[in-house]
């Protein structure tokens, strides 16, 4: 199995980091609005700039999350069919152990949700007392006579 390599691994987690400070600015524009609730005449109103470069902390962050867990060719920044292939092989990887264990269960299932059907046997019918028998039996069940 492949490995993902320590300059995305580091890419993800710094687009992680982004997200969540954007997070954080954006919530501290209503704690500070809150703040000016509480007294009116000595508060001014907040910035609301800290909540647009949170948003744009937050949208940055998701970007570059993206392409530090898909790499950049398989987040689509770089068009290279082949890299793409190959930084998204971690995830192909996952995905095809995930489906051969589906199919192996399919089966199980498929055993224990369609019952076996009887097996066909033939009947002869005696000629003394008419009594139906299978085919290989040396006696009659009805009447118990040697057939």
């Amino acid at each position: 199995m492949s490995k993902i390599s320590k300059e995305r691994k580091v890419t993800y987690y710094i687009g992680i980091g982004m997200g969540i400070l954007g997070f954080i600015l954006f919530i501290s524009v209503f704690f500070s609005f809150t703040s000016v609730m509480d007294d009116p005449f000595e508060a001014t109103l907040p910035s609301f700039s800290n909540a647009i470069v949170g948003m744009l902390l937050i949208i940055g962050g998701s970007i570059v999350a993206s392409i530090g867990a898909k790499g950049a060719a398989g987040s689509g920044l770089k068009l290279d069919p082949e890299q793409a292939r190959e930084d998204l092989k971690p995830f192909n990887e996952a995905a095809g152990g995930m489906i051969s264990d589906v199919i192996s269960n399919i089966d199980a299932i498929d055993h224990i949700t369609k019952p076996q059907l009887p097996k066909e046997t033939i009947k002869i019918r005696f000629r003394n007392c008419k009594g139906l028998n299978d085919e290989d039996a040396k006696f009659c069940k009805s009447c118990g006579q040697e057939i």
